[in-house]
């Protein structure tokens, strides 16, 4: 039996399009959570700044990450202070899309 590489562990149990949204959800948590943990939040701290409730950021540090959706992420990123541009070259190009999270100017 020939041993299998997938692109996540998401992408062993799910379909392509739905494993893709998952890791990038996973990746958005462990990035959310670790600036939390860097900051030195506590939850209840970390849910007024994300505007958010505090059982909703223990969701979000304990992986419940079906519970958000990338839109949701993308807001608390905005409150932390971050910044994601997308970029999708033309077909012709070559180069692959990209997601990049920056540090808004003056945080």
């Amino acid at each position: 039996m020939a041993v299998q590489f997938f692109d996540s562990p998401f992408h062993a149990t799910h379909d392509s399009e739905v494993a893709s949204k998952k890791a990038l959800k996973m990746e958005l948590s462990l990035f959310i959570t670790d600036y939390i943990k860097t900051l030195g939040l506590k939850q209840s701290e970390a849910s007024a700044r994300l505007n958010v409730t505090q059982s909703r950021v223990s969701e979000l540090t304990t992986g419940k990450i079906e519970k958000f959706t990338i839109d949701a992420m993308m807001d608390m990123l905005d409150k932390l202070g971050f910044r994601t541009t997308f970029t999708l070259p033309s077909n012709d190009a070559g180069a692959l899309p990209q997601i990049v999270i920056s540090q808004a100017n003056g945080c």
